[in-house]
């Protein structure tokens, strides 16, 4: 294990920590490896976009994101920028 990669290392001591401490006592948030189930809401999300069947829908998006999605958050950046902005030139 010393010659792994740190991901496989910290999977490898998670599970040394669940044998050592009990399952119930370690949670793992280690990368890709989530300890809770997702909300119904995910599921359903899920479920709507396979059964679209669109192409490419299982796969990775753009390192940059999504375009729509980079849209619709510039376009609620101004209001979070300007709250900013007067707290910097009041102080």
């Amino acid at each position: 294990m010393e010659r792994s990669s740190w991901i496989r290392r910290m999977f490898e001591i998670g599970i040394q920590l669940r044998r050592e401490r009990g399952a119930e006592n370690v949670f793992d948030f280690s990368l890709g490896n989530p300890e809770v189930e997702p909300p119904a809401v995910v599921l359903d999300a899920l479920r709507q976009v396979v059964s679209e069947a669109r192409p490419h829908a299982h796969g990775y998006m753009p390192n940059a994101g999504f375009p729509e999605v980079r849209a619709a958050i510039a376009r609620s950046l101004p209001d979070v920028r300007a709250c900013r902005s007067a707290r910097k030139i009041s102080s």
